[in-house]
């Protein structure tokens, strides 16, 4: 019985690792980026709701001054 000869073409452990740390490492880039993208969606959100707000309390403020004059 001939010993079969281990294959050459397995790559080390260390080359999975090596992979593995490298897709954490875009991973927690491409977080960041929709982190700070999440952010600037908020910010927007709220910059476009306190003028909503702003707006209805004008038009309150104009209703109940014209109900006032008559």
């Amino acid at each position: 019985m001939a010993e079969e000869p281990a294959p050459e073409g397995t790559p080390p452990a260390s080359d999975g690792v090596r992979r593995i740390r490298s897709r954490l490492a875009d991973a927690v880039i491409a977080a960041r980026r929709m982190l700070e993208r999440l952010r600037l969606a908020r910010l927007i959100t709220a910059a476009v709701a306190q003028v909503v707000i702003a707006f209805i309390v004008w038009r309150i403020w104009v209703w109940r001054a014209r109900r006032r004059r008559r």
